[in-house]
């Protein structure tokens, strides 16, 4: 069976290099909005709107399905987007359904200190050129609370800090229980 991973959080919690420590320690595939975006809307034609990164997500849950059909992966992590409101989980929760897969959330915080010197580095790979202070404000005053079963990983001390219980959380959590919160630090 395919679990879809969905990486919540503000801009620099670490989704990406969590994405990217999880992958390597179970495998799987990382289906990044943030990518997709600068694949089907390069250089001048980024313009960072909801409709651009709605039509992204919706290309990306369309892999997403194309691949758990096909057996393909047994972890999807989907990346780049912040589920910082409900319609965002609730869509990819509905697609995960129709497709067959479970699903799980791994929510990342960090202290507003640690998160602006994170964003004050320069990080050319990184494919979202909007990532700011101003923006993580702004994503943080309108984040809904999350209201699904859910792993809280604060990366304060960094990612590494969290990778085992993110682990644990996603191959030792029964299919058929998405139960109660859960917190690993």
């Amino acid at each position: 069976m395919t679990t879809w991973v969905l990486l919540a959080g503000l801009p620099a919690t670490g989704k990406s290099t969590l994405a990217g420590t999880l992958q390597l320690r179970l495998g799987g595939i990382i289906l990044d909005k943030d990518r997709v975006r600068s694949a089907l809307f390069p250089g001048a034609a980024t313009d960072y709107t909801r409709e651009q990164d709605d039509l992204c997500m919706r290309a990306i849950l369309d892999a997403a399905h194309s691949l758990t059909a096909n057996h393909r992966a047994e972890y999807i992590f989907l990346d780049g987007r912040t589920f910082s409101r409900k319609t965002q989980l609730d869509e990819v929760i509905a697609a995960a359904g129709l497709s067959g897969a479970v699903w799980r959330i791994l929510h990342l915080s960090c202290s507003d200190a640690v998160a602006e010197a994170r964003l004050n580095r320069e990080d050319p790979d990184h494919p979202a050129h909007n990532r700011d202070m101003e923006l993580y404000r702004r994503v943080k005053k309108n984040f809904e609370p999350i209201v699904y079963p859910k792993l809280d990983l604060d990366t304060s001390d960094g990612v590494e800090a969290v990778v085992e219980g993110a682990v644990g959380y996603l191959v030792g959590m029964d299919v058929r229980a998405q139960g109660s919160e859960h917190r690993a630090q």
